[in-house]
């Protein structure tokens, strides 16, 4: 099993100093994540469709071996709930082909209040209508959805459930795919963000537990810490890799000087 560690999303303001350099803009967020991670979840997509401009920045400002997923948006899976979202949903498809080849899944999270008989008949239409050149996975926010039922279909259409910390519901470890997308959202308590402030290691040590089941079972294991998790996304997947008994990510390395690039000395 490959397994990838990263983050929800890059760009936030209280990075900077404990994650990025003091003096860094926006603009060099993605550049700079880059240079330590090789994953990210694309939050921004949530709220609002990119134009393909971005997202072809995005590519070009990553990495070789750098990988994306992103989130579908909002506008199609909970304003519209999947019917009539043609015309949002070709814009989203066409920023998102800006990406490949370093796509590895998109996302489609569900509201907390879709429920299985509200959402089943337009949900597994939606999915069956999707373009066949990405991987899927469905982050179900309402227990009606954890049914061997859904299971069953989601195997058939070959789209992982989503696995997630999260504070509205408790997923099963089902697997539905040969990949798994594992989420630690957390809920929305913390107000001040940068740092660690709540011990998640519980948590972590069980979905760990859910993840060594099956390593021999599915090909790639995607896992996202989100700030709001335990307060920082960036040191929570150094907890992570440490348990997991892997080397944790050296921050510093954001700070290395790229090829070609001149030191003051230098000149």
């Amino acid at each position: 099993m490959e397994l990838r560690i990263g983050c929800v999303g890059y760009s936030y303001p209280e990075w900077v100093g404990p994650f990025y350099p003091r003096h860094a803009s926006q603009e060099e967020f993605l550049r700079m994540f880059g240079k330590v991670f090789d994953l990210l979840e694309i939050d921004s997509t949530f709220y609002r469709i990119p134009l393909p401009e971005m997202t072809r920045e995005w590519r070009q400002l990553t990495p070789e071996g750098f990988s994306f997923t992103a989130k579908f948006p909002k506008v199609v899976t909970h304003e519209l709930e999947f019917r009539r979202a043609k015309e949002p949903l070709a814009r989203f498809f066409a920023a998102i082909a800006e990406l490949k080849p370093k796509v590895k899944a998109l996302l489609i999270q569900l509201a907390p209040s879709y429920t299985l008989i509200r959402g089943e008949e337009e949900l597994f239409e939606f999915l069956k209508g999707l373009p066949n050149d990405y991987r899927y996975a469905v982050e179900f926010r309402h227990g009606s959805w954890f049914n061997e039922t859904v299971y069953d279909e989601l195997r058939k259409l070959k789209v992982a459930m989503a696995w997630s910390e999260v504070q509205y519901t408790d997923p099963p470890p089902i697997l539905t795919t040969d990949f798994v997308y594992l989420r630690f959202i957390g809920d929305r308590s913390l107000k001040k963000l940068g740092w660690v402030q709540i011990d998640r290691t519980p948590e972590m040590r069980k979905w760990l537990g859910h993840l060594r089941s099956v390593e021999d079972q599915v090909d790639h294991a995607y896992v996202f810490f989100n700030n709001h998790f335990a307060g920082f996304g960036p040191a929570c997947v150094n907890v992570f890799r440490d348990l997991a008994g892997l080397p944790p990510v050296d921050f510093q390395a954001i700070h290395a000087r790229e090829r070609g690039q001149k030191r003051i000395v230098d000149f």
